[in-house]
């Protein structure tokens, strides 16, 4: 008996092609070394322009913790145009953003032990007070909205202490169970046209992964492994699913249809248990995906593939330091990523294959977990796999 969750941020093939029923065990054609740049470059000529980042759609949200509080500030790809969003005692931390880029979810925690409450708050673009946005609870996590904006599902513990999904209306504020197991239901994710709810439950005394419609009708369970499967994330024409595993003996990455069908672990380099994967993240256009490599004794480091065309690339850091947190610009042209080196962590961006690193904040301190304010594209028609 659990409430299963991974460690909880807020809030990770050869070659896979969507669609045609390739088999991916297939040998792939692979580049003889992938394109990596490294942090900081030794050319500055290997940065991004200045030209080069005013044209970089959108704005960057991340944490500070400037005074010994976690507090949510934006900026632009420039460096430029620094803005405190939230000035509170509470501790924040962004969720997603609104689909048309108005506004930005806020998770916010106040207090500490069993005095603890979370809630959900919407900021403005950069401006304007913050407004709550339904009930208070003893843990608010991972929320996710709806196609249109209008509602959301997210996991609390609220009912019996077990973690279930619930969606919340944005206009009246009202509350629905979606699901109701005693063993615990989390991380939800929607599908880019809202018509399906991937999860990850105990039901069945391990965690795996079910789907069901944002009403919580129609549950199924579309992975059957005896070992742990968390974290889904949704392509952007609802076609595929990344999800992390360690159904090989160590936590990968893993890309299926959302059935479950056709399961593929992204990277076939051999098998390491030193080896752990996190936070994958789709492009908001096609079919690119980024996530986090940690291996022993050396800095973590983020790796970009695109599973139709298998291009490769990766982020390391130069020396000493760690690279977290990868997530694309609203037009998919771009990553923005956290390197942390000591008790100091920056942001930077990066051309979506890895290359022209350059760091976007310069404030002594952490400077972490950068999401993009922006206007996310609609998805593209779908492949057969996501109708």
């Amino acid at each position: 008996m659990r409430n299963f969750s991974r460690a909880l941020p807020f809030c990770v093939l050869s070659l896979f092609v969507a669609g045609c029923g390739t088999d991916a065990g297939a040998a792939p054609s692979r580049p003889a070394a992938p394109p990596a740049a490294a942090l900081p470059p030794a050319d500055p000529a290997d940065t991004l322009s200045l030209a080069e980042r005013e044209g970089i759609a959108g704005r960057i949200v991340f944490i500070a913790e400037r005074d010994g509080n976690k507090e949510l500030y934006t900026v632009r790809p420039t460096g430029a145009g620094e803005q405190r969003l939230t000035a509170r005692p509470a501790q924040d931390f962004a969720g997603d953003p609104l689909p048309d880029g108005s506004g930005l979810l806020v998770i916010s925690l106040e207090g500490e032990g069993p005095s603890r409450v979370e809630r959900f708050w919407l900021a403005g673009n950069g401006s304007g007070p913050l407004r709550p946005l339904g009930p208070r609870g003893a843990l608010m996590r991972n929320p996710s909205w709806g196609p249109d904006g209008r509602w959301l599902v997210y996991e609390s513990n609220t009912r019996d202490g077990y973690r279930d999904i619930y969606r919340l209306d944005r206009a009246t504020g009202q509350v629905r169970a979606l699901t109701a197991n005693p063993e615990g239901n989390f991380r939800p994710v929607v599908s880019p046209r809202g018509d399906w709810v991937v999860f990850g439950s105990s039901r069945d005394s391990v965690s795996e992964l079910y789907r069901m419609r944002p009403d919580g009708t129609g549950q199924e369970r579309i992975t059957h492994t005896p070992r742990d499967e968390w974290s889904a994330r949704w392509s952007s024409d609802g076609g595929l699913l990344a999800f992390l595993s360690d159904r090989d003996g160590s936590d990968r990455v893993y890309v299926s249809y959302p059935d479950g069908r056709e399961t593929r672990r992204l990277s076939q380099e051999p098998l390491d248990p030193h080896v752990m994967e996190d936070r994958p993240a789709w492009a908001p256009r096609g079919f690119g995906i980024a996530w986090v490599r940690r291996t022993r004794n050396e800095p973590s480091r983020i790796l970009i593939r695109d599973v139709t065309t298998g291009f490769k690339g990766e982020v390391r850091a130069r020396g000493l330091g760690s690279l977290e947190d990868p997530a694309w610009s609203p037009d998919g042209r771009y990553l923005a990523f956290t390197l942390t080196r000591g008790d100091s962590a920056q942001v930077y961006v990066a051309r979506a294959d890895g290359t022209k690193p350059t760091r976007v904040t310069h404030a002594p301190g952490p400077n972490w977990a950068p999401t993009w304010l922006g206007e996310r594209p609609p998805p593209p028609p779908a492949t057969p796999a996501a109708r």
